[in-house]
């Protein structure tokens, strides 16, 4: 295997680590808002008042662990897709059919990996 392989292996794999945690990570949120959910719609079921429910509801509200399980999905997708294309070039694959696996456009890709060149030109590496 040529270092360009292993190396864009190793990143994906690091990528594919990063996605577990992440998933775990959100799971945990995720329950957390459903169960919260619940106790807001009982709340509100019984006819309290919503500015009262709402000022009632612990840190963090649901609406911010939403958004951390979006951030954590964007920042993990993004990684990913990046260390995904890399290895798969490496692996001889053409812009256009890296493109097509991901459902973007060829110049999607291109952007993608001159991305991912200055990054390795700063010394980055996924989860690092």
């Amino acid at each position: 295997m040529s270092d360009e392989i292993e190396r864009s292996t190793d990143d994906l794999i690091e990528s594919l680590r990063l996605l577990e945690e992440m998933s775990e990570a959100n799971a945990r949120r995720n329950e957390e808002i459903r169960r919260r959910a619940g106790a807001l719609i009982a709340r509100l079921e019984t006819g309290e008042d919503l500015p009262a429910v709402v000022e009632g509801e612990p840190q963090p509200l649901i609406i911010n662990l939403l958004s951390e399980n979006i951030d954590a999905l964007h920042n993990v997708g993004s990684t990913m897709r990046k260390a995904e294309a890399i290895a798969l070039r490496a692996h001889g694959y053409t812009m256009e059919r890296i493109a097509e696996l991901f459902g973007v456009t060829r110049q999607r890709i291109s952007a993608l990996l001159a991305e991912s060149d200055r990054d390795v030109d700063r010394g980055y590496r996924p989860g690092r």
